[in-house]
């Protein structure tokens, strides 16, 4: 079977990359990967995190499912959130041969549309962690941006507040050097759903912020934890404490996550 992978995220983060190259090697147990002007049977979309509010990239997506289904070529949409997007699309998701989405509340706006979606866990979580020496935070508390509202963008926090903690920017990693320096801190303060997931695959406690989808908050549900996910920077602040005393919702957390399967394309 020949077939085109589209979504390429890598360059905007670790987690990202991660999470395309294990796609990328899920999908080639199937078949051929071909470039964009070779001729396909399947065509792959990676949603990741661009599915949401029908913005600029969602829209690009959707378009080529729409002309690849126009020629009569299979496709599977994967690794995706699903919010707050236009109900026209529908018809298009119907006519996909598998959705896959990465946590239930991108499934229940699906099933609203009538579309029933598999969930599975990022594909980012699935990417091997290779043994490499890691950075020693020695327990420091790690920071990470947070999307702002009122920005459109993620910023950093700066000031004295910020100054407690190690700054981290998922740019300057590889996703096992991450993981495995994570292994290392005490906590993660985060408003970024791929830091949450490597926090989660090194075991590290989180303090997360929702950012601009439900994909954060999307996890914690799927796993049925009561972890609180927060919406206003003040909470996030007030509630640092929160995971000394519940560390237990936590080992749950990372114990379900470690048992989850693998995605699968099913073709």
């Amino acid at each position: 079977m020949k077939i085109r992978l589209i979504g390429d995220h890598s360059e905007y983060h670790c987690g990202s990359e991660a999470a395309f190259r294990a796609i990328w090697e899920e999908v080639r147990r199937h078949g051929n990967i071909v470039g964009a002007e070779g001729d396909y049977d399947l065509l792959v979309v990676n949603g990741e995190g661009s599915m949401h509010h029908d913005s600029k990239g969602c829209q690009r997506k959707m378009e080529e499912v729409r002309k690849a289904q126009s020629e009569g070529r299979r496709v599977a949409l994967v690794n995706t959130v699903w919010q707050d997007n236009p109900s026209a699309y529908a018809d298009v998701l119907a006519g996909c041969e598998q959705v896959i989405v990465r946590e239930v509340c991108s499934a229940r706006a699906l099933s609203e549309v009538g579309i029933s979606a598999q969930v599975s866990l990022d594909a980012a979580f699935s990417c091997e962690v290779e043994d490499v020496e890691p950075v020693d935070f020695e327990g420091a508390v790690l920071v990470t941006d947070f999307f702002s509202q009122e920005f459109n963008t993620f910023v950093k926090i700066t000031g004295k507040w910020a100054d407690k903690f190690v700054y981290i920017d998922l740019r300057d990693w590889s996703w096992s050097h991450l993981v495995r320096s994570m292994s290392t801190a005490s906590l993660l303060i985060t408003g970024r759903h791929h830091a949450v997931y490597a926090a989660c695959k090194a075991r590290l406690p989180f303090v997360a912020l929702e950012g601009n989808t439900h994909k954060i908050r999307g996890l914690v549900e799927t796993a049925s934890s009561d972890i609180p996910i927060f919406r206003h920077f003040s909470e996030l602040r007030e509630n640092l404490s929160w995971p000394q005393t519940h560390m237990d919702r936590y080992e749950r957390l990372f114990d379900w996550m470690d048992k989850q399967p693998s995605w699968r394309l099913v073709f």
